[in-house]
């Protein structure tokens, strides 16, 4: 018997005894106090029981665990942990092998441990911004272009009962056409000597990898185009030229946020890359009032901080503070831009037999993506050109 079933015995003795008690305590009997008593203490002595079985199983997990240096995995970890350690075991042969495991992970005794002689590496890093989070998305099966149709009925509205009948029609268009482009990564070449000896999180390397190529590459294309099937922020001419040549100002801002319609302000942001972020710190108001608010919380949301209140968004892809240059965007991205992405996503293929005489595999990401400017005619998206 193991502590999990002891201590499911020691709570059907619970139940029994808050049976026996009646509604009223006026009507316990002493002959009811001394069985409820009784199933306590049975209960009682069960608890202390699986509580010494607990520390001994944990004991004996932990001595398999060191002698397998594989602690805390299998039944003995928690459900997440196991989890990710099964999935971890899973990529890893994939990465070695090719083939995907979808069995529970089992470690016998005399199994073969993964040697930790390759410490974990040193890692380079480079934002990708945070455009990709703040536009609109659709993910589909397929990759068939569709039509994203506009409706404007801005312009109409009511008018007197006396007044002749006319009609008023919205503005509708079957708008811009939303194809994809397919793309891939270029092979991330391992040497198979460190898929086989590495210490470190190895296949999470490599998704991270991955994953952060995408991000910055998608980012790129929605930011400056791609001359094929993704239009580009950039391309957005309605919005405000700064009064002074290569400089922005308190006013530049000012201009730009009253333009927006308010129907768009609910969700606005602002974007800029960290360069202009680096200008915009030194402006202040007519009190000399720092216009930019820091998020202390900024590394974690997502957004640096707020000008007039509205949340600044870094957009590493939107150039710097230079004359003709578009270096601040404000609106509602959900509405004026979306990223169409092609199901299942990034989907990654192991090459073994094409770099085989070097010892190595090369890991190739694919992935099908495309957008358009979503603008109906009452631009959700304004720029700064700078003058």
């Amino acid at each position: 018997m193991n502590s999990k079933e002891i201590r499911e015995q020691r709570s059907k003795l619970v139940a029994d005894a808050q049976a026996l008690l009646p509604k009223e305590a006026k009507d316990i009997t002493s002959e009811i106090r001394t069985k409820f008593e009784a199933l306590m203490a049975d209960a009682s002595g069960l608890a202390e029981m699986a509580k010494t079985l607990e520390t001994e199983e944990r004991n004996a997990a932990e001595q398999r665990g060191q002698r397998l240096q594989l602690a805390d995995i299998g039944e003995h970890a928690e459900n997440k942990e196991e989890r990710a350690a099964q999935e971890r075991a899973s990529f890893r042969s994939y990465l070695k092998t090719g083939v995907a495991e979808t069995r529970d992970l089992t470690v016998s005794a005399d199994g073969v441990l993964i040697p930790t002689s390759v410490a974990a590496p040193v890692v380079a890093k480079l934002s990708p911004g945070s455009i990709y989070s703040v536009v609109g998305k659709i993910s589909t099966s397929t990759g068939s272009p569709i039509k994203v149709p506009t409706w404007n009925d801005t312009a109409n509205g009511f008018v007197l009962n006396s007044t002749s009948i006319t009609t008023t029609d919205p503005t509708v268009s079957l708008g811009a056409t939303l194809a994809v482009d397919d793309y891939r990564s270029n092979p991330l070449l391992l040497d198979n000597s460190l898929v086989q000896d590495a210490g470190f999180d190895l296949e999470g390397r490599v998704v991270n990898d991955i994953s952060l190529r995408y991000q910055r590459d998608v980012s790129k294309a929605i930011t400056i185009g791609n001359s094929s099937n993704v239009a580009a922020l950039t391309s957005i001419t309605a919005g405000i030229t700064t009064a002074t040549t290569a400089t922005v100002a308190y006013a530049d801002f000012v201009k730009l946020m009253s333009a927006l319609d308010p129907a768009y302000q609910i969700n606005a942001c602002w974007t800029m890359s960290n360069a202009t972020l680096g200008a915009v710190l030194s402006i202040v108001d007519s009190n000399n009032r720092p216009i930019f608010l820091p998020y202390m919380t900024g590394t974690n949301s997502g957004f640096t901080g707020s000008l007039f209140g509205y949340a600044v968004k870094i957009n590493q892809y939107l150039p710097a503070v230079a004359t003709a240059n578009v270096a601040v965007q404000f609106g509602d991205f959900e509405q004026g831009y979306m990223l169409r992405e092609v199901l299942p996503g990034v989907v990654v293929r192991r090459l073994t037999e094409r770099y085989a005489e070097l010892n190595r595999t090369g890991y190739v990401a694919f992935c099908r993506f495309g957008g358009v400017v979503t603008d109906a005619g009452t631009h959700p998206i304004l720029s700064m050109t700078i003058k």
